[in-house]
């Protein structure tokens, strides 16, 4: 009797700790949920560099939909190593997600921005994953 008592107690115990655990907060999945970058290199330049500008100006409007933000852009870098020339022109996002950044890059707002962009210039982008938040 004493074992089937203990028994039933451990099994209620074992749920009232799934239970707290969910009620909680975030799994661990989601408290090590990584932010994501892209980075955007212009390749070649095949129109005026009014098309790029106008594209600019869509891009950082779409940004905030997707909590994203301009870390960096620039048409003046340097190589430090390897071969060729500096890319004229790069650009550093930072998302709060990889799946924001795909979010983002799929959405019908970017990919109308998107035809703006190409009508003018050929791009490489490229999503990285982040690091963790440190603790």
């Amino acid at each position: 009797m004493w074992k089937s008592m203990i028994a039933v107690a451990a099994a209620a115990l074992g749920n009232a700790v799934v239970l707290v655990a969910a009620l909680l907060g975030p799994s661990l999945a989601q408290q090590e949920e990584r932010p994501a970058f892209v980075v955007i290199e212009r390749t070649a330049t095949t129109g005026p560099e009014s098309i790029q500008e106008e594209y600019g100006k869509l891009a950082r409007s779409i940004l905030p939909k997707f909590d994203a933000r301009y870390l960096a852009r620039s048409q003046r870098n340097t190589l430090l190593e390897g071969e060729g020339d500096a890319p004229c022109c790069m650009a550093f996002l930072q998302f709060p997600s990889m799946d924001a950044a795909r979010r983002w890059f799929d959405s019908s707002e970017n990919r109308e921005a998107s035809k703006v962009r190409q009508s003018g210039a050929r791009f490489r982008i490229v999503a990285l994953e982040g690091l963790p938040a440190q603790k």
